[in-house]
């Protein structure tokens, strides 16, 4: 008997010692994945760039800060295809997967036309920040490049509370006006110096600023209001609302819903309120560019219309600075006379024009050296060379505002 009951408790131990290990092995972290292989070829005019990247499903091309071409990964392999342009300097690829983290290989010089590199294993870097994401498609109706002579007077700010849901990525073309925008996500050190500029040139711009930024700047939150700077809503903790970090898709995030959104939204608000004693303008900006048609018409519901910024399918430009960009090894990454550059150049690149255009630019960054800010200025400066007149939103709005 003395026997028998020690077999039952040996037993009893060697299932209970299996249920442990089927645990761990099931709550093991997803293995890890290889960092993507890239060959780099020339051929004539044209580059190849084939990979591999087993685990993944989506491959990013991307050059010099633009987005090229976007490839589904079959078989663990992608291959892309194209013709540099004269500034292109370097080729980087960003890999996506469902439930693992975007990677970036590292920026790849263009090979010479004489010449053509072949490329290894590269080591990857998570993806930090905010991805470079353009706002969904733009739905804006193309127009020539417009350059005419300054407006005599800014259209009236619209403050009435909308309804629609739709997705300002443009201004209207016929405005002659360009509007700078500022988010003010966590960092404040370039503010000062913005609202400095601002204030010498006698304009105004519109500010989205998270609860974040605001509890760590209460004066400068006071002193865009007090310089009479549009203020909008960038949500109050800076939340993360679709997958587009790790798929590169506008899926909405589980656990975010309507009351959610909305509660980020309001909370944010009452703080500015309680701050300057003044309300946010009825306009709102995704943290991350990250939002879809849902999101916007839960956003809608609380009286805000989301505001991206210009953007070309067509040649996948975009008016987004993209000085948030710290790694050097980045192909996002530019530097400040490139980011002047970039927007300046968008209407000789894009057949949109710059007319209406919604410029994306921040409060700050973890960039160490070569901010942008100090070269607002000659932004500002070169945007009033080619005839246009530097605003808010509101004042492009025109006839794009909607209800």
């Amino acid at each position: 008997m003395v026997s028998l009951g020690l077999l039952v408790f040996i037993l009893i131990k060697t299932i209970s010692l299996i249920s442990v290990i089927g645990e761990l092995s099931i709550n093991d972290p997803v293995p890890r994945h290889l960092p993507p292989v890239i060959d780099v070829n020339r051929n004539g005019d044209k580059l190849a760039v084939i990979g591999s990247a087993p685990g993944f499903k989506t491959a990013i091309l991307l050059t010099d800060g633009n987005e090229r071409d976007v490839s589904v990964i079959l078989e663990g392999k992608f291959t892309f295809e194209f013709k540099p342009g004269n500034a292109d300097r370097s080729v980087q690829v960003q890999v996506y997967g469902d439930n693992m983290p975007a990677l970036y290989s590292l920026a790849i010089p263009v090979p010479e036309e004489s010449s053509s590199a072949s490329v290894k294993p590269v080591a990857e870097k998570t993806v930090k920040k905010k991805v470079a994401a353009a706002p969904p498609p733009a739905k804006a109706k193309p127009a020539a490049v417009v350059k005419p002579a300054p407006p005599p007077a800014a259209p009236a700010t619209k403050t009435a509370r909308v309804t629609t849901s739709s997705d300002l990525d443009r201004g209207d073309p016929e405005t002659g006006r360009v509007a700078i925008t500022f988010d003010g996500g966590s960092y404040g050190n370039g503010a000062e110096r913005i609202l400095d500029v601002l204030k010498e040139r006698e304009l105004k711009a519109t500010f989205f600023l998270t609860g974040e930024f605001m509890k760590r700047f209460p004066g400068i939150t006071r002193r865009i209001a007090s310089d009479g700077h549009e203020v909008g809503n960038h949500c109050y903790s800076h939340p993360h609302l679709t997958t587009f970090a790790e798929n590169h898709r506008q899926d909405t995030i589980p656990g975010v819903n309507r009351s959610f959104l909305i509660k980020e939204l309001k909370m944010n608000e009452e703080l500015f309120v309680k701050l300057t004693g003044g309300k946010m303008v009825p306009l709102w900006r995704a943290p991350f560019g990250e939002q879809n048609e849902a999101i916007r018409q839960w956003a809608s519901e609380a009286g805000y219309r989301h505001v991206s910024w210009t953007y070309d399918p067509k040649t996948r430009k975009s008016l987004d600075g993209l000085d948030w960009v710290s790694d050097r090894g980045s192909a996002l990454y530019l530097s400040s006379n490139q980011i002047v550059n970039k927007i300046l150049s968008f209407d000789k690149e894009t057949d949109l024009g710059l007319s209406g255009g919604i410029v994306l630019l921040h409060l700050g960054s973890e960039r160490k050296d070569d901010p942008f800010y100090p070269k607002l200025g000659k932004l500002i400066d070169g945007l009033e060379k080619k005839g246009y007149v530097v605003g808010s939103v509101s004042s492009v709005m025109g006839d794009a505002g909607g209800g």
